[in-house]
């Protein structure tokens, strides 16, 4: 059944409630309460049935009859990120409990000696770990936080900081579980076969790069965002004044707050405590990343990542790490044996809102994918529109998509069959590179912006913030990125026969300058 721009109910209902009552949880039921409805025509029944299987669908290992979104592959990857989940949560109990946090803060506030420091080594460390945003987001947030805390860095701008370093870095890297996902979509869109045989998916996904406008201007938001004083804005700017003046980080979010201090470093802790734990699980993850791409049966090691199983590899890296850490901390008498169990219990707690936030997103994205959202926004792109401004508007409709469904993968999925052979039946092969970057440019502004995006809720549980505080303080500086952008392709479009390095260089020079002179202005008020 075509439900047509029905199909958009669940999401604005999920996603306008969050915003206005700022409860997520009760906004993210009701939501696919909304969509059940209209899938199963208003029958209370048979969308109670629904609603319950498709939540219950999102954690199995077996699909779920009856709701085709996902499958039993899909199933064990949720899954697999959930138990990973649970496993950095004890990881982290069990390194604060340590004193490893409370010493590594200790001693880089001798080395990091201004606020900007501190924000600034944040963003550099999410720079660094681009393999995967879910590792980035958990990683970063763990390793940062005794050090923005100690400069009264509140942590919504810890998670702005994280968000911006995840998913807009994963897509610019070639060694990512992005990259994979990007070029495996690329091939099955016709590139490389046909008129696109000159092209490789590989090919086109670097040069879109230089096209890839609201991830590059992302990075570049970060970075003036912290090297200049008093440029936030927004509720943002509420956030870092309240953290400045009283050191309150949470701002009067209490129930968080409390959550972190149930556990107590004990004295003594060494940085060791911390850092050594983090470099086995470093080294574990990315090992079973090349192991789950076949790097045993044959794959050299660069081939290994690009087929690598992103949620394996985080759960086998993540179990292992557990493992190693328990038994250095008994043998090392960091943590006496008995508080073990406790912290078990402890920090998988510290993971239950995440967890329960993302369990209902899977399940309006099931929902979303029943009533055929995606379908519905992508058949918009059909109608005869001038060349020039299709670039433009790849990049608002994937954006729209992404924010609605809170997939970027999935986006890739939908809109990359549609824009690749766009090009080739408009008989202008020199459009795939900028409409492949501003399908991958707007998936990325969506899934940056939307509340129930999954790294969007694994930024805000990396910082260790209120979910919808993090949403709020973000979306003015993704949506002022954002329109910029949509200009920016507009000038793409036009100028694209002027040559790659003319058009791409314009395009990101006035992107640039706008966001930086909106930034400003917008700071001001």
């Amino acid at each position: 059944m075509d439900f047509g721009i029905l199909s958009l109910l669940p999401p604005v209902v999920a996603i306008g409630l969050a915003l206005i009552t700022k409860r997520v949880y009760m906004s993210l039921f009701l939501g696919i309460l909304a969509g059940s409805l209209l899938y199963n025509n208003w029958n209370i029944v048979a969308s109670a049935s629904h609603i319950v299987n498709t939540i219950i669908g999102s954690v199995e290992l077996t699909s779920i009859t009856g709701i085709s979104s996902f499958t039993g592959v899909g199933n064990l990857w949720n899954l697999l990120i959930l138990l990973f989940l649970v496993m950095l949560g004890i990881l982290i109990a069990l390194i604060t409990r340590a004193g490893g946090a409370l010493a590594y803060g200790n001693w880089a506030s001798t080395k990091i000696k201004s606020k900007e420091g501190a924000s600034l080594s944040t963003s550099l460390l999410g720079i660094l770990l681009f393999i995967d945003d879910y590792f980035n987001c958990l990683t970063v947030g763990t390793v940062m936080k005794p050090i923005t805390d100690k400069f009264k860095i509140s942590r919504a701008k810890l998670a702005y900081i994280i968000d911006s370093t995840a998913a807009p870095v994963c897509i610019l890297m070639p060694v990512s579980s992005w990259f994979a996902a990007v070029v495996g979509n690329l091939g099955e869109s016709g590139v490389g076969t046909g008129a696109l045989s000159s092209m490789s998916p590989s090919g086109v996904f670097f040069s879109a790069i230089l096209y890839n406008t609201y991830a590059l201007v992302a990075l570049f938001m970060v970075s003036f965002i912290i090297s200049f004083k008093k440029m936030d804005f927004g509720p943002m700017k509420v956030h870092e004044k309240v953290a400045t003046e009283t050191g309150d980080l949470f701002n009067g979010d209490a129930e968080t707050a409390a959550i972190e201090s149930e556990i107590e470093p004990l004295s003594g802790g060494k940085i060791s405590y911390l850092v050594l734990p983090l470099v086995v699980l470093i080294l574990a993850i990315i090992f079973a990343f090349m192991i789950s791409g076949g790097l045993f049966a044959g794959v050299g090691i660069i081939e290994s990542f690009l087929s690598m199983d992103a949620s394996w590899g985080l759960f086998w890296g993540g179990l292992v790490t557990l493992l190693f850490t328990v038994i250095y901390f008994i043998v090392s008498k960091a943590v006496p044996a008995k508080d073990i169990a406790n912290l078990f219990a402890k920090g998988s707690k510290l993971m239950l809102p995440a967890i329960t936030i993302l369990i209902l997103a899977w399940s309006l994205g099931s929902v979303i994918g029943d009533l055929g959202t995606g379908t519905y926004l992508s058949s918009l792109i059909q109608n005869s529109l001038p060349v020039q401004i299709l670039p433009a508007i790849l990049f608002l409709l994937s954006g729209f998509m992404a924010f609605s469904t809170g997939t970027s993968w999935g986006t890739f999925g939908i809109m990359l069959p549609i824009a690749v052979p766009m090009a080739v039946g408009l008989g202008m092969p020199e459009f795939v590179v900028p409409f492949v970057a501003a399908v991958l440019g707007g998936a990325i502004y969506g899934d940056h912006s939307s509340p129930i995006s999954d790294t969007t809720i694994m930024s805000s549980t990396g910082a260790g913030t209120k979910h919808i505080d993090h949403v709020q303080t973000q979306l003015p500086y993704t949506t002022l990125i954002g329109i910029m952008a949509f200009l920016g392709y507009l000038i793409v479009g036009y100028t694209i026969n002027l040559g790659y390095w003319v058009s791409g260089l314009i395009n990101l020079a006035f992107v640039a300058f706008a966001v930086y002179i909106g930034a400003s202005f917008l700071s001001k008020k």
